[in-house]
């Protein structure tokens, strides 16, 4: 007899969070399978993206983790909607002489008592939970539907903050096939950027989470976010863009080069257009060209990755490559290489935030 596990959710998109669950459930379970059922438009949605996408970056989330798979049933059983009642009786049917385990999160142990019909899922399967840090737990619930405990790592996750651009906490893979196919964000995005534009911001995001993962940063998914918005204001006319700078920032309009007003500029547009309320990923982006004493892994983060991303027309691998092996490291040779460069070409880099950058970093 074996133990199996069912996780349903709507995986819009898949995120860290949900993998974290399924891989500590397996092994809370002696290795056990964890089934991943993906919604076609879960019950408490209005709508979500195309049910293959779903299902194809759940692929890209665990290819290479054991004991994960997934069924398309919800999806292949015509029905436009589906009561977790029946996934369960499904599934019931299918393995009528294993044990049955239905993982959920915080959120879903909160509300169980009003799902349908919540005693008969408690009697077929055995629920078990995962805690989300932060959020309370309805012990209630857990008590009157004999719910388990997950032991490990918790992680505060959510699909919303992904597609809001609160958070970037998902597999680069995953990522990766957001920005190829177009999905939430990405075409709104576009809608700020020329063509060339958008290439560069594409390669910074990707650099720059790429070195966050291989330096263990802390929080450092978020520099995505920051890095798909850094450029939104480039195509701002420079009149209007002196205007907005004495409107929002009056401090800087006549204090730093009108070619870094887009950094501030940018930020404005994060904050106004695309709702972001994050302090560390506005800091990156208001900071990202000029920098400034004292900066955060974040702001560090997005400075050098748009400084040294490989389409940047000049030799940089060996930037790239002290990146990643250190970033804070890294972080003061591109700084050493960017004063070399604009010393060079003659460049105005006399400002404020650039000189107290320099001085800070360069000339103790």
């Amino acid at each position: 007899m074996r133990n199996i596990i069912l996780f349903g959710g709507d995986f819009n998109p898949v995120h860290n969070g949900h993998i974290n669950m399924a891989v500590s459930a397996s092994r809370f379970l002696g290795d056990a399978p964890v089934v991943f059922i993906p919604a076609k438009i879960a019950i408490w949605k209005d709508e979500s993206v195309d049910f293959k996408h779903k299902v194809n970056m759940l692929k890209l989330a665990i290819k290479d983790i054991p004991n994960m798979y997934i069924s398309e049933w919800e999806n292949e059983n015509g029905k436009e909607r589906t009561y977790s009642i029946e996934t369960v009786r499904h599934f019931k049917e299918l393995y009528p002489n294993d044990n049955l385990y239905l993982l959920i999160g915080n959120d879903q142990v909160n509300a169980f008592n009003f799902w349908k019909e919540a005693e008969e899922i408690s009697r077929l399967v055995q629920i078990i939970y995962f805690v989300r840090p932060g959020h309370p737990l309805n012990n209630d619930n857990v008590h009157i539907y004999n719910m388990k405990k997950v032991p490990g790592e918790e992680k505060n996750i959510d699909s919303t903050a992904i597609r809001n651009l609160e958070r970037s906490d998902t597999t680069p893979s995953v990522l990766k096939y957001i920005e190829e196919n177009e999905l939430y964000y990405i075409p709104k995005i576009k809608s700020y950027l020329i063509e060339r534009r958008y290439v560069h911001t594409m390669s910074v995001a990707d650099l720059s989470y790429k070195i966050a993962l291989e330096n263990k940063v802390v929080d450092g998914d978020k520099v995505y976010s920051a890095a798909l918005l850094h450029d939104l204001a480039k195509s701002i006319p420079h009149d209007r863009a002196y205007e907005l700078m004495g409107e929002y920032f009056p401090y800087y309009q006549d204090r730093v080069s009108p070619d870094v007003y887009h950094q501030f500029l940018g930020a404005l547009i994060a904050y106004q257009d695309f709702n972001v309320r994050d302090k560390d990923i506005l800091s990156a982006i208001y900071y990202h060209t000029t920098g400034h004493a004292n900066m955060t892994s974040l702001e560090k983060l997005l400075f050098e990755a748009d400084k040294i991303e490989p389409t940047r027309n000049f030799p940089s691998k060996w930037m790239i490559d002290a990146c990643l092996e250190n970033f804070e490291d890294g972080f003061v040779k591109v700084l050493e290489d960017n004063r070399k460069y604009l010393t060079e070409i003659k460049s105005d880099i006399d400002n404020i935030l650039t000189d107290e950058c320099y001085e800070f970093y360069l000339d103790k």
